[in-house]
């Protein structure tokens, strides 16, 4: 693998988890506001808002203290950046999950019920997730190695 590809490929994945949330996302709204699809379950729709605020809230709060326990582990470790790397890369994979998991939820939520506040609940799972992106100095900090060692990934 080439020197700085283990950032790029995570870069890119995260990127591609985000697209495919809002292509899913783009497609459900695209179906419901052009009355392609009718909503199917409207009747659930209070108990639908309570189910995703739950779900919302569980995933990014354990999305959160999961990689904030793992980040603690990894710090005390040592081993070198290669390692460290890794394991970072699985704590940012299970955070990015916990986090898609609500989000494709509310999609479907809003996709069965054709209520717009589900959709909030999305952009704010999308915010959330944007700010979990992959960043070469949060990197740096995050697993406290050099720029040098940074650069060898």
């Amino acid at each position: 693998m080439q020197k700085g590809a283990a950032f790029k490929m995570l870069s890119v994945l995260h990127k591609g988890l985000m697209m495919g949330q809002v292509f899913f996302s783009g497609i459900c709204i695209y179906l419901v506001y052009s009355n392609s699809i009718l909503p199917a379950a409207k009747e659930l729709d209070k108990t639908l808002q309570v189910v995703a605020l739950l779900v919302t809230a569980g995933g990014v709060y354990g999305g959160m203290t999961f990689f904030k326990k793992k980040l603690m582990q990894i710090r005390a470790m040592q081993a070198d950046a290669k390692g460290k790397f890794e394991l970072y890369r699985t704590a940012c994979l299970i955070q990015w999950a916990l986090l898609e998991g609500p989000s494709i939820f509310c999609t479907i939520c809003f996709f069965l019920t054709g209520n717009y506040a589900f959709l909030a609940l999305v952009l704010i799972i999308l915010f959330i997730f944007v700010m979990t992106a992959p960043a070469k100095l949060k990197m740096q900090l995050q697993l406290q190695i050099s720029e040098a060692e940074l650069e060898d990934l």
